[in-house]
């Protein structure tokens, strides 16, 4: 028993190491929009939006520059990572919790 709960243990602080070393982190999508035409009327201003629920459950909208938009999309894969991590440890977490009864 003591050997499972030393193994869980174990698991857990590997996935803590995990989330400690992955840095910078976003939550949300990032899209790409037409904002209309310029007024030369030949080209269409595009853009990238980075979109993600705030607080209260509100939606938020922030500009991306374009030279930004790959380290965003590297920012929120590392916040994926971030919440599975999270999840393993949640349900390991329940494992040790049965273990103490």
């Amino acid at each position: 028993m003591q050997d499972a709960e030393k193994e869980i243990r174990k698991k857990i602080s590997a996935e803590l190491a995990k989330l400690a070393g992955l840095g910078e982190i976003l939550k949300g999508t990032v899209s790409k929009v037409v904002l209309g035409t310029k007024k030369s009327g030949r080209e269409k201003k595009m853009s990238h939006l980075l979109t993600y629920k705030g607080a209260g459950n509100k939606t938020r909208t922030v500009y991306v520059a374009k030279e930004k938009v790959s380290e965003v999309g590297r920012m929120i894969a590392r916040y994926r990572q971030a919440k599975a991590a999270i999840e393993r440890i949640v349900e390991l977490n329940v494992r040790l919790f049965k273990m103490k009864k």
